[in-house]
């Protein structure tokens, strides 16, 4: 379906596919605000095809979208820094054999699951390439967790000390030991405390 003839017609519908309220789709699309007319607007069996058509026209986009980044992250990490070279003879040296030289593939060649994962390319003083990938560790990480293969982090249980400084808990604990002298150590010092006069 195209979009709606009227344009306010076809903003209001946007609107209401971006999950607004129809008063406050109604005014975004030029209208004076009026709860009645925008949800009479919102009834109609136009509006209400171009609304599903752009939801479903979203959902799809999500779904796209996510399955590229996921090709994207693949690549990354199925990427050999050995594809990127090639073996080149050069010659022949004395005894009539093939000379060899490995150089880095012709870039623009490259196939776009091995270009995807290039994260820079440099040259040194001599002009020979330096390639590097982008972080394959990182992207087969990501894959994993993405993909339900990563054990949550198990949750240790959280007690005062985890929370205290290493101070506060010295004086807790002589606190505690304290109580635990009985009422004849209640009255001891505490470490950084003065001598009662």
């Amino acid at each position: 379906m195209p979009a709606l003839k009227d344009p306010q017609y076809e903003k209001f519908a946007s609107e209401l596919a971006e999950l607004k309220a129809p008063i406050e789709a109604y005014k975004l699309a030029g209208y004076a605000p009026h709860r009645g007319n925008a949800n009479r607007l919102a009834r109609r069996p136009e509006v209400q095809a171009r609304v599903t058509e752009l939801l479903d026209e979203a959902a799809e986009y999500a779904d796209i979208r996510r399955v590229r980044v996921l090709v994207e992250i693949d690549r990354v990490g199925r990427a050999n820094l050995a594809d990127f070279f090639e073996r080149v003879v050069t010659g022949k040296d004395d005894k009539g054999k093939d000379q060899h030289e490995i150089r880095l593939r012709d870039i623009t060649s490259l196939p776009r699951h091995l270009s995807a994962a290039i994260a820079a390319i440099e040259w040194d003083d001599a002009g020979r390439p330096k390639l590097k990938l982008h972080d394959k560790n990182q992207a087969n990480f990501t894959l994993l967790k993405h993909l339900g293969g990563l054990p949550e982090p198990e949750r240790h249980d959280v007690n005062i000390f985890n929370l205290l400084s290493v101070e506060d808990q010295r004086v807790v604990v002589q606190a505690l030991e304290a109580l635990s002298g009985g009422q004849g150590a209640i009255g001891s010092t505490v470490e950084g405390e003065s001598e009662p006069a």
